[in-house]
């Protein structure tokens, strides 16, 4: 067996979990959640669980709290084992208590690795999920990190920046730069030891919702278990707005007609 098949029997092993809790108001679509929201003729959730298949990795589960949502995976086929784990019924619930309520469950097996992606974050790299994997056991064999994370080495500001001198004077002004920070893409790995660490520390009694990104991360960070695979610039495409929405479409039409012309 050679590398590239152990690597998608590791994918397939995986537990791929979608967080679909997000809504399609701040994008202008009233009454249609957000993973709904079609790209290109295809919804964005759809879209997600396609390109992770086309990856190896087979079992997925979707957090949500939509129930159009659960109705719409239900009656869709998609080649692969799916399970719908609605979000607990309480007022505030965030990502966090909604990964620890599937462990509670027993939808999430917290004894299996998880890879946590988001169908509003969409990539131009067709082997990327499988790269990620192979990354993230090298370091989980070299570092004994306990999860990964996708990022991207610099992000394009919407607006201009000026600087400005004592006086109040602009001495300097750029137009939507490019900041040079390390950013996420909102693609995770998390080992067992991540998923046990994130039931301990979430409080699902809290009235405020809780975010693994504002808890989990941070604590394995500090604790030096937590490793950053770089994503190559323009690669990730983020989808918050109309605008960016459309930007997507426009840059996977011209990616996937490169594709065909290959």
């Amino acid at each position: 067996m050679n590398a590239l098949e152990l690597l998608r029997r590791e994918a397939e092993a995986t537990q791929a979990v979608i967080m679909a809790g997000g809504e399609g108001k701040r994008m202008g679509y009233i009454g249609v959640p957000k993973p709904l929201i079609r790209l290109n003729g295809e919804p964005l959730i759809d879209r997600c669980i396609r390109y992770l298949a086309e990856n190896g990795f087979h079992r997925f589960i979707v957090l949500t709290r939509q129930e159009e949502v659960a109705k719409h995976l239900n009656d869709s086929k998609y080649g692969v084992e799916l399970s719908v784990c609605m979000d607990p019924p309480i007022p505030k619930v965030g990502k966090g208590k909604a990964l620890k309520h599937a462990v509670l469950r027993g939808t999430i097996d917290i004894t299996r690795r998880v890879l946590i992606a988001f169908p509003d974050d969409i990539f131009l790299d067709r082997t990327l999920p499988l790269r990620f994997l192979a990354s993230h056991l090298e370091a989980v064999r070299a570092k004994g990190v306990w999860a990964s994370v996708a990022v991207v080495s610099g992000i394009q500001l919407p607006y201009g920046v000026v600087e400005l001198d004592p006086s109040g004077l602009a001495v300097k002004f750029e137009e939507k730069p490019v900041l040079r920070i390390h950013a996420s893409t909102g693609l995770y790995i998390l080992e067992p030891e991540a998923l046990q660490l994130l039931v301990e520390i979430t409080d699902m009694s809290s009235p405020h919702a809780i975010e693994f990104e504002n808890t989990l991360l941070p604590l394995l960070a500090q604790r030096r278990k937590l490793y950053a695979f770089t994503v190559s610039q323009g690669a990730w495409l983020p989808v918050n707005t109309i605008k960016e929405l459309e930007e997507a479409s426009a840059a996977l039409s011209e990616f996937e007609a490169t594709r065909r012309d290959a």
